[in-house]
């Protein structure tokens, strides 16, 4: 076993090293020592393993001794150690080799009352695996879980209570207390320890979370108690909660049924019908739950996802429609439909917001082809929102539908387009279309003129070109020509979109006739 301990070192210590700084005048190497045992202890493999004449041979040989019997008198020793901190670290050690001994108990439960924070806490987590269910060690658990918010000391604090619960009911009953706290994480916090602690739970405890579930203030506290409800198996009487609220409650009772079905992601048969009336209610804030709920669920139903495609289509709300893109880009749900509404919404909806949510949705979905590209490209020489530009690169470059060729092209375009919107030159060109307009139509009323055979109607883009050719700069018509096509959609956002337009020649909403 000597021979054996050797080969299984702890920071490099032997069994003589150990004896000897277990002996040692120095309170702190005498701690050292004892911690490298107590830590040699618990890491140590359960089961050797020795080589048998094959390689492939393998025999179990049997346990290894938690320490060599040389060591464990001295560890024994130093339960009496004159220094309290040298009869601590030995105290442990003996809970680690789970020795159950008497003086060890008795030294764990002083520092239980007595000894500072670190040392009390350290005892508490040995009681409590001993199995000791008292309210001192229960109290010093539920101090360090409520005092020292963090994961780690809510997942031991909760492991050490959920095996201390089986014992008593002094733990829930501690716990309800705390679900009355006028802090909100603490509240937060027991929702959270009941979750993981089960057992058999009151019906008034099981009233109380039911009320946090629907009235706290907090949000947190709210999807606290729903989780615990659910976790404790009591999920019958949350669904039957939301769908009474869903269906039968008030605007406020809607929004909060919706944010628990969204933050316990729970949909079922009986809630449907409720939740797809609240995608057509009256009020913006239960539309925009609905829609919220409707993405975190990645719901994929045909019902839900028309609701969503409607609200895009007539909702007088920008932000009921910004949230439906989003939700419909979260489910992921491809359709020509909805394809064609996130190219117009991106391309015609006045709304930054809602152009900002259409480019997002359209990155993740990754819609690509050419039509993709083109109106993108089409929407870069007309956006004037910042946030809405930089979305629009980062969709082009992530989905690589940057075309290099036509960036210096497109900049030449947008630079022109910036300097004929100029506000004085658009008024000198006014007051010359009102001129000239005005000139041919006293011309039309008193000179006549006979047609020439053959002549064609002259074309209004054409009229407009011979008017101020010779205000314009040559290079002016170049720009325009040779630009890449205009958006085949209609409708118009902008005064700079008409004025596109105008330079397009061949398309049908280009297309007007003046007759001379």
């Amino acid at each position: 076993m000597k021979a054996r301990w050797k080969i299984i070192e702890w920071h490099h210590k032997t069994i003589e090293s150990l004896l000897q700084s277990l002996v040692d005048i120095h309170d702190d190497i005498r701690i050292q020592a004892i911690i490298t045992c107590a830590t040699a202890a618990l890491e140590r493999p359960r089961i050797a393993i020795s080589q048998g004449d094959s390689d492939k041979e393998t025999v179990k040989a049997p346990s290894i001794q938690d320490l060599p019997e040389v060591l464990q008198a001295p560890l024994k020793a130093a339960l009496c150690d004159k220094n309290a901190n040298v009869r601590m670290a030995a105290a442990v050690c003996q809970y680690a080799i789970q020795s159950h001994n008497l003086l060890a108990r008795e030294i764990m439960q002083t520092a239980l009352l007595k000894g500072n924070s670190v040392d009390s806490w350290a005892a508490a987590q040995c009681l409590a695996l001993e199995g000791a269910a008292t309210y001192p060690v229960i109290t010093r658990i539920l101090h360090q879980l409520f005092n020292k918010k963090n994961e780690d000391t809510e997942q031991q604090s909760c492991m050490l209570l959920s095996h201390l619960s089986a014992k008593t009911t002094l733990i829930h009953t501690m716990l309800a207390v705390e679900l009355n706290s006028h802090q909100w994480k603490d509240r937060t916090v027991a929702c959270r320890a009941l979750s993981q602690i089960g057992g058999n739970v009151s019906v008034d405890m099981k009233h109380k979370l039911i009320q946090l579930m629907l009235s706290d203030w907090n949000k947190k506290v709210r999807q606290a108690a729903a989780q615990a409800l659910g976790q404790m198996s009591l999920g019958k009487e949350v669904h039957d909660t939301i769908r009474v609220k869903l269906g039968q409650g008030n605007f406020q009772e809607r929004v909060e049924a919706l944010s628990l079905i969204r933050g316990l992601k729970l949909m079922t048969a009986k809630l449907l019908p409720s939740f797809l009336n609240c995608f057509s209610d009256d009020f913006t804030a239960v539309r925009q739950a609905a829609c919220l709920a409707a993405g975190a669920l990645q719901i994929h139903d045909n019902m839900v996802l028309e609701c969503l495609l409607n609200l895009i289509q007539r909702d007088p709300c920008w932000k009921i429609k910004a949230f439906a893109i989003r939700a419909l880009g979260q489910i992921g749900h491809v359709s020509p439909q909805l394809t064609d509404l996130l190219l117009w919404a991106i391309h015609y909806e006045e709304s930054p917001g809602v152009r900002l949510e259409a480019c997002r949705s359209i990155l993740a979905l990754k819609l690509q082809g050419d039509r993709v590209r083109d109106t993108f490209l089409d929407v870069l020489l007309l956006e004037n929102h910042d946030a809405v530009l930089k979305e629009i690169h980062h969709a082009m470059k992530t989905l690589n539908l940057e075309n290099e060729g036509n960036q210096e092209m497109l900049q030449k375009i947008k630079n022109r387009i910036q300097t004929l919107s100029q506000k004085e030159l658009l008024i000198q060109k006014i007051f010359k279309i009102e001129t000239v307009i005005g000139k041919v139509k006293e011309e039309a009323k008193r000179v006549y003129m006979q047609p020439k055979q053959g002549q064609k109607p002259l074309k209004f883009h054409t009229f407009l070109q011979e008017t101020f050719q010779a205000c314009e700069a040559p290079h002016t018509k170049s720009l325009v020509t040779e630009s890449s096509p205009g958006p085949k959609h209609k409708k118009q956002r902008s005064f700079i979109t008409c004025q596109r337009s105008a330079h397009c020649p061949g398309k049908k909403n280009c297309d007007g006739t003046i007759w001379i």
